[in-house]
């Protein structure tokens, strides 16, 4: 898939990077989430007692009304997030790979980079320590800093830009889901998508909200790289 009608030597006034993690600075065939979403079911299962068909269909109703199955239990029955992190996040991490053409790019791409990310802090220092990236993101805004409101809430984004100080017309935001670019467009970002054939990528796709789009985030980013070198 080509990117669209922007050249890469626009990015030459980009002085922040917003990275989303999952499925953004890995790819998508790591399927970190389908062990997300099975210890998801199982906490649902053991919370209600109920069946893993129906734990099932409470998960994805919580997940489509309210955009993630953690927002849907804290507004509809009223847990506390913390517990929860701990137990879906208890995974193996050990399927991700480290990736050295996004590693030198990102040592060489000019300006701040951050993580932007729905999971927790704790959760994404170890998927950035098993790809080779620790140390490599100035800060990151997780759902905790966003108070519980996940992408594409804008209030969130509002809250990012905030937390990093950033100037949204001087920053790029690359992520793996259509969907969470739209608020990044609407507030003067330039936006990267990463399709993948994850059933949600494309969602709510908007063609004006999408500056760029790639398969590949590592070769990507080394044509930026050597563009503004």
């Amino acid at each position: 898939m080509k990117k669209t009608m922007c050249k890469l030597s626009d990015m030459k006034n980009i002085k922040y990077w917003i990275f989303d993690l999952d499925n953004t600075l890995y790819p998508h065939q790591a399927d970190l989430f389908s062990q997300v979403d099975k210890k998801m079911g199982l906490f649902i299962q053991k919370m209600f007692n109920v069946s893993h068909e129906e734990a099932r269909r409470r998960q994805k109703s919580f997940f489509k009304t309210h955009g993630t199955t953690l927002r849907g239990l804290m507004t509809e029955h009223g847990i506390e997030p913390y517990d929860y992190l701990k137990f879906v996040h208890d995974i193996d991490f050990n399927v991700l790979k480290i990736d050295e053409t996004l590693i030198a790019a990102l040592d060489r791409l000019p300006g701040e980079k951050f993580i932007y990310t729905n999971a927790s802090t704790d959760y994404a220092k170890v998927v950035l320590s098993h790809i080779g990236l620790s140390g490599k993101f100035k800060d990151i805004f997780d759902i905790h800093d966003a108070n519980f409101l996940p992408k594409p809430d804008v209030r969130s984004y509002h809250k990012m830009i905030d937390k990093f100080s950033i100037d949204p017309k001087s920053s790029v935001m690359v992520e793996d889901l259509a969907v969470n670019l739209n608020p990044a467009a609407e507030l003067g970002m330039t936006t990267v998508w990463l399709p993948s054939d994850d059933l949600r990528s494309g969602n709510d796709y908007t063609h004006k909200n999408i500056d760029y789009i790639t398969e590949s985030l590592p070769q990507w980013l080394t044509s930026v790289v050597s563009e503004l070198d």
